[in-house]
C-alpha cells in the first residue's frame, strides 16, 4: 500500500492514487466500502470516512482501521452530507438534520445538535459550523454552545409575482481571513449569497446568478409595456460546487464554482469594501445596504475554464485556505499554488492555472470520482514545463520547415499542359 500526492476515491469506495511527477497511477490499497465522504486527520496520519452506519479512520501508512462507536449515528437512516475534523473532534452531519461530534480521544460521542430537516451542507472549522439545505435558509453554529445559532439568514423578498424565491443550498464556503464573518453559499437554482453575520441584517449583502449573457436565465411573463422578469429554469444550471477566496483585502471575493454539466467559473462578485475589512467596533455596527429586494444579477468578471464530460464533484482552489475542506487542510502547500483542481464524473481529474485559465495537466483515473483528497506536501506541475514544451514544438517546426524548403520541386513531363478555356455566356449572338 502505497499513497502519493493525490487519493481519488469513486462512489463504489475504489480508491486510486498518483503524483503528478510521473502519473502514474496505482491502486492506494486502501478499502472504502459504503463511505459518502471523507477527510484528512493530519495530525494522526489517518483518513475518516463515513458512510450511513458507520464511521472509520483508516491510517495512511499501513491501512490499519479503527471504528468509531456511535449507536444514535448508526440509527439514523440518512445518508452523511459533511465530515469534519477540527481541535480534536469529528464533526458528522446528516441529511435528517443532526450534527455529531465525536471526541477523537476516546471515539465515542460528545454531543449532538440539531439543525434541520433536508440538510444538504453541514462543514466546520476551529469552533464555527455552517448548514443548509432545501427549504433551509442559511444559518452559522458555533458548537461550544451549540444550543442555537449564531446567525440564522433570512429568505429574500418575494419576486416581481410576489411569489416566494425557493431556497435550496448545494454548497457553502468558508471565506479564508473572514472564518466567523463572510460566507459564501450556492443553489441548484444557480445562484450566490454572500452573508456578513456583521453588517447588521441577515439578508445576504451579495447576490449574484451565474449566467452566460445577461439575457439568458430570464423568462418574460405576461403583456404590456413592463412584462414581469421571472428566472428560466430551462437553462439554469444547478452549481454543485463552490470555493470562494480573497486575493487581497479590499480587493474583493472571488470563487471557482462548477456545474451540473461539467462547467467550471471564476467568479468575482464585487462585495461591498465594508464587508471585506476587519475593522473596529464602530465599523461593525455600520449597516451594509441590504440586496434582497433586487434580482440576483450576473457577476462583474466571469473567466470560464475548459469544461468536463459530467457533473463537478469536488473543487480545490489555491489560496482558499480553510475553504478547501475536506479535500485539503488549511496549510497544505496547495494553498501557495495558483492551481485549481477539480474531479468530475467522466473520470478525469483536471489542473488548471487559477489566473489564466490554462489546462496544466488531466488525468484518467478509470473510474467515476466522486471525491479526492490532496496531501499537505502535494506539488502540481505550473506553467513553466507547458513553455519548455511549446520551446520545443516551435524548434521543431522550424526545422521541419528548412527540410521542406530544401527539397526540390518535381514536376511531370509526360502530360502536356491543361489549357485554359473562357466560359461562355448564357446569351449567344449570331
Amino acid at each position: 500500500m502505497q499513497v502519493h500526492d493525490v487519493i481519488t476515491i469513486s462512489p463504489l469506495g475504489a480508491s486510486k492514487t498518483f503524483d503528478f511527477a510521473s502519473h502514474m497511477l496505482v491502486d492506494s490499497g486502501l478499502s472504502f466500502e459504503d463511505a459518502r465522504i471523507f477527510t484528512w486527520d493530519t495530525n494522526a496520519g489517518r483518513i475518516f470516512a463515513a458512510g450511513k452506519a458507520k464511521i472509520q479512520g483508516i491510517l495512511s501508512v499501513g491501512g490499519s482501521t479503527i471504528s468509531v462507536n456511535c449507536l444514535s449515528y448508526e440509527s439514523d437512516p440518512t445518508i452523511p452530507i459533511g465530515l469534519s475534523v477540527i481541535d480534536g473532534v469529528l464533526v458528522v452531519g446528516k441529511a435528517s438534520g443532526k450534527a455529531f461530534v465525536i471526541d477523537l480521544s476516546t471515539l465515542s460521542l460528545k454531543y449532538e445538535v440539531p439543525v434541520a430537516s433536508n440538510l444538504s451542507v453541514c462543514k466546520s472549522y476551529q469552533k464555527h459550523m455552517i448548514c443548509g439545505g432545501k427549504d433551509v435558509l442559511f444559518s452559522l453554529w458555533n458548537l461550544e454552545w451549540p444550543t442555537s445559532p449564531v446567525f440564522s439568514a433570512k429568505n429574500v423578498r418575494p419576486d416581481t409575482l410576489d411569489l416566494e424565491v425557493p431556497v435550496w443550498i448545494s454548497d457553502a464556503s468558508f471565506v479564508e481571513g473572514y472564518e466567523d464573518r463572510l460566507f459564501m453559499t450556492s443553489s441548484k437554482y444557480g445562484d450566490f449569497c454572500v452573508y456578513d453575520v456583521r453588517s447588521g441584517q441577515r439578508r445576504p449583502v451579495s447576490r449574484s446568478a451565474w449566467r452566460v449573457s445577461r439575457k439568458q436565465g430570464k423568462k418574460s411573463v405576461g403583456t404590456g409595456r413592463y412584462p414581469a422578469m421571472l428566472r428560466d429554469l430551462a437553462v439554469t444550471r444547478p452549481v454543485t460546487r463552490c470555493v470562494a477566496y480573497t486575493s487581497a483585502p479590499g480587493v474583493g471575493l472571488r470563487a471557482i464554482a462548477g456545474n451540473a454539466i461539467g462547467d467550471i467559473c471564476l467568479l468575482d462578485f464585487r462585495v461591498p469594501h465594508a464587508s471585506l475589512v476587519l475593522g473596529t467596533v464602530a465599523e461593525s455596527r455600520r449597516k451594509v445596504r441590504s440586496v434582497g429586494a433586487r434580482a440576483a444579477a450576473p457577476p462583474e468578471r466571469v473567466k470560464a475554464y475548459q469544461p468536463a464530460a459530467g457533473a463537478i464533484t469536488a473543487l480545490v482552489c489555491g489560496g482558499a485556505g480553510c475553504a478547501n475542506l475536506p479535500h485539503a487542510v488549511p496549510h497544505a502547500a496547495i494553498n501557495n499554488q495558483p492551481v485549481v483542481v477539480s474531479a468530475s464524473i467522466d473520470r478525469f481529474l483536471r489542473v488548471y492555472h487559477r489566473d489564466s485559465g490554462e489546462l496544466l495537466s488531466k488525468i484518467f483515473t478509470k473510474t467515476p470520482i466522486s471525491t479526492f483528497l490532496i496531501r499537505d506536501s502535494a506539488k502540481f506541475p505550473m506553467k513553466v514545463s507547458n513553455m519548455e514544451e511549446k520551446v520545443d514544438a516551435e524548434g521543431l517546426g522550424e526545422e521541419s520547415d528548412e527540410l521542406w524548403a530544401g527539397m526540390e520541386t518535381l514536376e511531370s513531363k509526360d502530360e502536356p499542359p491543361m489549357k485554359r478555356t473562357r466560359k461562355c455566356g448564357t446569351n449567344v449572338h449570331s
